[in-house]
């Protein structure tokens, strides 16, 4: 018989099997297992259980929310008497470890058998390196440089936004919407009419053909207008998923500009921020305080590691590689690893399959509420760090299960 959720539900409820005076396996859920089992022991438990004692805790482990643990349950009660004593032998070692490793750990790894880090902005601050290559490549365009700590606010959603965000600073940084320092047009720059409708750099109206390409009035494509197609990941996301919307910040001159970039320049700033950044990724990157000790522990206790993030990742190996990490890491993702990147859940719900764990044995740990959206729509458990980039954000708004200051609070 299942215990009741309380008004004020408890984060976290458990699983666990009793063995009576008979024999017999009893399988229920709880949020204080001590208790319940004091409960049993004096008869004003599971009416089940009264006068078959003494009773004898096989097995107890976290599992997660009310609803996770009732699904859990169903599935051990399904099993019949032999399979269920299987189960128990499987789940042994798996809870003596959990057991080892948990001492003096946070709270929030009760029951976690992963942990899944982002990269920028959680572990290492990169921004002065990806500063200096967005600054060279604008500079390879003959347009002015944005400053480190403008990129600082641009940084989370992969390289090509970051030069999108680039190129629309850099444009709007001019006299006028769409004209260079001399009053000219901007090569690859075409502002919004009023209407809604593109103009390009001569002030032409584009027109909108029937199959949804905008035209100017020579009837020469211009570009396509409806929105590109995106490929489904092989994971499917949690039912109800929606991505986060990308909104801007107030006062944040890097997120509100009235040009649009033309996507040849997009891919010639892009390419250019490739190289420019590929000569050296690391040169002034550096860990957060905390950081090392935080992996450093986990690893000793044996806890498999996994770094998902929406950087490139050809520049994952020589980061971790420069700042002797690369051991550390299980499993590595870039942000071109799958066809969909965070905030999709699919590269977390890969981590999970990859090593064989629900979701709700996972911990997902970033700064960004791109990191928490991911974390929420694959059922993983949230933590967040506030001191990352969040384009001025407070990380907290997001929702996390749990937020600290530095990563050493883990362990």
């Amino acid at each position: 018989m299942s215990e009741q959720p309380p008004a004020a539900e408890a984060p976290v409820w458990h699983l666990y099997l009793l063995e009576t005076a008979g024999g017999a396996l009893y399988t229920g859920i709880t949020t204080d297992v001590d208790r319940r089992l004091a409960e049993h022991a004096a008869g004003r438990g599971a009416k089940a259980l009264r006068g078959r004692g003494p009773l004898t805790l096989r097995h107890r482990e976290p599992v997660g929310s009310h609803g996770e643990a009732l699904r859990l349950e169903a599935e051990i009660k399904r099993l019949s008497a032999t399979r269920k004593r299987a189960w128990l032998a499987a789940r042994q070692p798996v809870q003596d470890d959990q057991q080892r490793r948990g001492a003096s750990m946070h709270p929030i790894l009760d029951g976690i058998e992963l942990v899944a880090f982002d990269l920028d902005g959680t572990l290492i601050d990169s921004v002065p390196d990806l500063a200096l290559a967005v600054d060279a490549a604008l500079a390879d365009l003959g347009l002015p440089a944005a400053g480190e700590a403008r990129v600082r606010d641009w940084v989370g959603n992969g390289s090509l936004v970051l030069m999108e965000r680039a190129l629309r600073f850099a444009t709007s940084a001019s006299e006028a919407p769409g004209t260079d320092r001399r009053g000219g047009p901007m090569p690859g720059v075409r502002s919004t009419a009023p209407n809604g409708l593109a103009m390009d750099g001569q002030h032409r109206t584009c027109e909108r053909a029937p199959n949804g390409l905008a035209m100017d009035g020579q009837h020469r494509t211009c570009e396509r207008s409806g929105t590109r197609e995106r490929s489904r990941a092989s994971v499917a996301p949690r039912e109800g998923f929606t991505a986060p919307p990308r909104r801007s910040v107030a006062g944040k001159a890097s997120l509100a500009t009235a040009a649009e970039v033309d996507k040849p320049l997009l891919e010639r700033a892009h390419a250019a921020f490739l190289t420019h950044y590929g000569r050296d990724p690391g040169a002034h990157t550096r860990l957060y305080p905390g950081v090392r000790e935080c992996l450093d522990a986990l690893r000793e206790r044996g806890l498999p590691l996994a770094l998902v993030t929406n950087k490139p990742y050809a520049f994952i190996a020589p980061l971790l590689e420069g700042l002797a990490l690369a051991e550390h890491f299980a499993l590595c993702l870039g942000g071109d690893s799958l066809p969909e990147k965070k905030p999709h859940p699919a590269p977390l719900l890969h981590v999970a399959s990859h090593f064989g764990l629900a979701p709700r044995a996972c911990l997902m740990v970033g700064d960004s509420r791109h990191d928490i959206a991911a974390g929420q729509a694959a059922g993983f458990r949230t933590l967040a760090v506030p001191y990352g980039y969040n384009h001025g954000e407070p990380v907290r708004e997001s929702g996390p299960d749990g937020v600290v200051e530095s990563l050493v609070e883990l362990v």
